[in-house]
């Protein structure tokens, strides 16, 4: 199973994605930098506050985070393959498989809710 940290994210790694979706979890990942303002804005407007909390339990979704902050070539290749010349990078996995959604960059408590309803059909 995933370890956790103690604010409940998993650490990305492309074997974990791949694992946690082969286990048909709805997959939640923040691709993130210490020096990324924008990123900072999100977690504290959206992502780190109850609501979404209560969204990831509510569809059993994993929060998988990436951290870019030094520049890791599995991020960076995770960033290439979903067309993002940085971060933040937000995408949305599915259950049951199938393409991940690419979320927008300034997200809205609203708008993180109807992702997550689509995401676990």
């Amino acid at each position: 199973p995933a370890r956790a940290a103690s604010d409940g994210t998993v650490a990305y790694s492309p074997e974990m994605l791949d694992r946690l979706r082969a286990d048909n979890r709805v997959v939640f990942v923040n691709m993130t930098a210490d020096w990324c303002v924008t990123c900072k804005a999100n977690e504290k407007r959206v992502l780190d506050t109850d609501a979404f909390r209560q969204t990831l339990a509510a569809h059993e979704a994993v929060y998988m985070k990436g951290d870019w902050t030094r520049v890791d070539p599995a991020i960076t290749a995770f960033l290439e393959a979903h067309g993002a010349v940085g971060v933040p990078l937000y995408v949305l996995y599915p259950r049951g498989g199938g393409a991940g959604e690419v979320l927008p960059t300034v997200l809205t408590q609203d708008g993180m809710h109807r992702a997550f309803e689509r995401a676990a059909r």
